[in-house]
């Protein structure tokens, strides 16, 4: 607990003591007081519970802006939709960063215990889910919870517009991108906006601020994106770019770049190619159109490393 939540804590709770005091004395203004410091207190205990979930946690507070939720509640409704498509959300998205494929239908119950996926808090202003997944990360500060986190921002980001929209769904994969296609819908179906904040380890690690309109602007790219699986081709080239999030660029014969985006469980045979090498990549290629905008993104997932 931070020193300067323990002191108020601490105040409020002497506070509470002389109120009480005067309550049992027959004060019924002292009985408002005491009712308003006993919130008071617990809203910093929840607080600082959030915060110690957070210290092993990846948070993401979703707070959810709308008229319907001025009072601080949210409809019970909304929050079990809310909570059902974050969860397949983050569990779609898990599960292509580690195994990659594209219409993979089921997440194994085995990733979702390892992500721990749980409701940390409901708080006002206007209705906040704070969701935790388990960080897990690594000595390279990295982790399954922190990679899916941040495919779902990178989308988010693009505001829906544009290739690089396209790309970061294509990332994504067509389940998570489904499953955050429906938690926008409901808050569209309430007008609301949303800001979503990423935490770790206390500390601020992304925010995204959406106004109702960008919102429902996402929302209906998402709705007209469309996926259509290529072929299975080999691709021969020499490695112009290796990095750390899971890509790789290639230069063909032909003077083609080509991005090759490869899931972790081909990290370590990735690891062992270098810049300025030639390779044969066995990659599936798929082709993520917006009709809407007539925008179209050629995508490559390496499969298999030939040689």
């Amino acid at each position: 607990m931070s020193d300067r939540r323990k002191d108020h804590i601490k105040k409020a709770r002497d506070f509470l003591d002389q109120a009480q005091s005067k309550v049992d004395s027959g004060s019924f203004a002292y009985l408002l007081e005491s009712v308003s410091l006993r919130t008071h207190i617990d809203e910093l205990e929840t607080y600082e519970a959030i915060e110690d979930v957070g210290r092993t946690y990846e948070l993401i507070d979703f707070r959810m802006i709308a008229s319907k939720f001025e009072a601080g509640s949210v409809p019970l409704n909304v929050l079990a939709k809310a909570a059902e498509e974050i969860r397949k959300m983050v569990g779609y998205a898990a599960l292509r960063f580690i195994q990659g494929g594209i219409s993979r239908k089921r997440v194994p119950e085995a990733l979702y215990e390892d992500l721990d996926l749980r409701l940390a808090g409901v708080l006002p202003g206007s209705s906040r889910l704070v969701i935790a997944a388990a960080a897990h990360r690594d000595l390279f500060d990295d982790g399954v919870a922190k990679r899916a986190i941040q495919r779902i921002m990178e989308v988010l980001e693009t505001e829906g517009r544009g290739v690089d929209f396209l790309n970061s769904v294509a990332d994504l994969g067509p389940s998570s991108a489904k499953s955050l296609r429906e938690f926008l819908k409901v808050i569209r179906a309430n007008d609301g906006a949303l800001e979503l904040t990423w935490k770790y380890a206390g500390r601020e690690v992304r925010n995204w601020g959406a106004s109702a309109k960008t919102v429902s602007d996402v929302t209906e790219a998402l709705e007209h994106t469309e996926l259509r699986e290529k072929e299975k081709r080999l691709i021969e080239g020499k490695i112009e770019m290796l990095s750390k999030r899971e890509r790789l660029q290639l230069r063909t014969r032909e003077g083609e770049v080509i991005r090759v985006l490869f899931p972790k469980r081909l990290f370590s045979e990735v690891a062992e190619l270098h810049l300025d090498q030639k390779v044969s990549l066995y990659c599936q290629v798929a082709v993520f159109e917006n009709p809407h905008t007539s925008e179209i993104s050629q995508h490559y997932e390496l499969i298999e490393v030939r040689s």
